[in-house]
């Protein structure tokens, strides 16, 4: 079933991104090189010689300005579209839907065998997929549950990669969740499972419900869950965070308010706790090495959500950040709570 444009608000604001406009820097530039060739005709006069060359350190200056200016927005906010594995299972159906926008990505829904205990909600990671998860997702099936998840923006089949931010990705989830229903002949109980960038988005969907799902959500669980944006923009950034950090962040603040003008989350609040706490019982295995996020994103969540008795934090020694590999203690302790609320 193909459902019609969203209209909900909860995690993301559904409004297009705003049309490209000129900005400053690049006027600047035009009006300098047109000014360039004017000088350029004149007689070579010592006052002239001053602005030609001082024209043109300004012309090299800007230009800089501007080809890191599009390295920043390239790295942040462009996804290099990998198409991963295929499914393998004939038991998924294909399911359509329109997301951020009015974009059509692709979601997949996976039936239990037999009577099923509820849906879960499967979110992958950055350079991830549906297909690349497939073998944790077959293992939430075998336990009973329907599971159902969406390649996001730049990856697997859905090439949406231009513009791209995690906050679209939460607004096509939300959507795909509201053609879900169609499945089912009343309301299932509901689970959250995310893992690495998929940890943030189930924080940020679970704690700003805007679906039929709010009141069916039961648990949150995160598998080595990205936790803070400011964090992951250092980290790949690198050596050039320091001596260029206030040209990032404003570089990637001003391209997140032309792309969610209506939205008042912003780059510096991209994390965890203003993104939103659950106030459901949340599971949390981290790989103890984790060598992708390290382990500062698990330290805040910790930091946040060990005040709810419910909640479990675990690190796992032979779990590795890739879902490429599987943990038997990621399995014994997912099982224990999918049983403890099923």
């Amino acid at each position: 079933m193909k459902m019609q444009y969203p209209v909900s608000r909860g995690a993301a604001a559904y409004s297009r991104s705003s049309q490209w406009k000129i900005t400053v820097p690049w006027a600047i530039l035009w009006f300098l090189i047109v000014l360039e060739f004017i000088l350029w005709h004149q007689e070579s006069q010592f006052l002239v010689n001053i602005l030609f060359w001082t024209i043109a350190i300004s012309i090299s200056l800007n230009a800089a300005y501007l080809g890191f200016e599009s390295k920043v927005l390239t790295t942040f906010f462009k996804i290099e579209s990998r198409f991963g594995h295929e499914i393998s299972d004939p038991d998924w159906r294909m399911i359509e839907f329109t997301g951020w926008g009015g974009s059509e990505p692709m979601g997949y829904f996976l039936p239990a065998k037999g009577e099923t205990k509820g849906l879960i909600l499967y979110m992958h990671g950055y350079s991830s997929s549906v297909g690349y998860a497939e073998n944790r997702i077959l293992h939430l099936r075998d336990l009973g549950f329907d599971v159902a998840g969406i390649d996001m923006r730049g990856h697997g089949r859905c090439d949406l990669n231009r513009d791209w931010t995690l906050l679209k990705v939460a607004a096509d989830i939300e959507a795909f969740m509201d053609s879900i229903l169609s499945e089912y002949k009343e309301a299932p109980p509901v689970h959250f499972y995310g893992h690495s960038m998929g940890g943030f988005l189930a924080l940020r969907l679970s704690s700003k419900k805007s679906g039929w799902w709010g009141d069916q959500l039961e648990s949150v669980i995160l598998e080595s869950p990205a936790a803070s944006i400011p964090m992951i923009v250092k980290m790949r950034a690198g050596p050039l965070w320091k001596p260029s950090r206030f040209l990032i962040r404003r570089i990637i603040r001003k391209e997140a308010k032309r792309i969610h003008p209506d939205l008042p989350l912003r780059f510096m609040d991209a994390k965890v706790p203003q993104i939103g706490l659950p106030n459901i019982p949340v599971l949390t295995l981290q790989s103890k090495v984790d060598d992708t996020l390290g382990r500062s994103h698990y330290n805040l969540v910790r930091k946040y959500l060990k005040g709810n008795s419910e909640n479990e934090f675990h690190l796992i020694s032979d779990l590795k950040h890739s879902t490429e590999f599987d943990s038997t203690t990621r399995m014994d302790l997912l099982e224990r709570w999918l049983s403890d609320r099923s």
